[in-house]
């Protein structure tokens, strides 16, 4: 059972690890869809929650719009609960530091997620991700 809990901690850090990599790249809005459930619930600093891949894809858009370069996220004290089969807690500090169009940002924040390990896939489906 605990190899079990330490193969899935260590899929998802690979996971988050790449989620960033494209964040900070501002990759296309399609990468992160596939990732998001079609209900995803999302917060994020300055804005009021949302719903669905459609918001978080507007979101993103207008985003990387008000962005002059890539972005830079510094993940630490990662925190993996298995609350059901497959499903799992996440509660991680990120350092977020991005250059706008009208500012500069150097953030630290806390993000909690939800997140369900698809077996039949093999892929992490985001259901809830809030920045606070």
């Amino acid at each position: 059972m605990e190899n079990l809990q330490q193969e899935n901690v260590q899929k998802i850090k690979a996971f988050m690890t790449k989620w960033f990599e494209h964040f900070d790249n501002l990759d296309e809005n399609s990468f992160f869809l596939q990732y998001l459930s079609e209900d995803v619930k999302m917060k994020f600093p300055g804005n009021d929650l949302f719903i669905g891949q459609e918001e978080f894809s507007n979101w993103f858009t207008e985003s990387k719009n008000n962005l002059i370069n890539k972005t830079t996220h510094h993940i630490s004290d990662i925190q993996i609960t298995e609350t059901a089969k497959d499903k799992f807690d996440i509660t991680f500090k990120v350092r977020y530091i991005a250059e706008m169009k009208d500012n500069k940002i150097d953030m630290n924040v806390k993000e909690d997620w939800k997140l369900i390990w698809h077996e039949e896939t093999d892929i992490p489906v985001i259901t809830e991700y809030l920045v606070s």
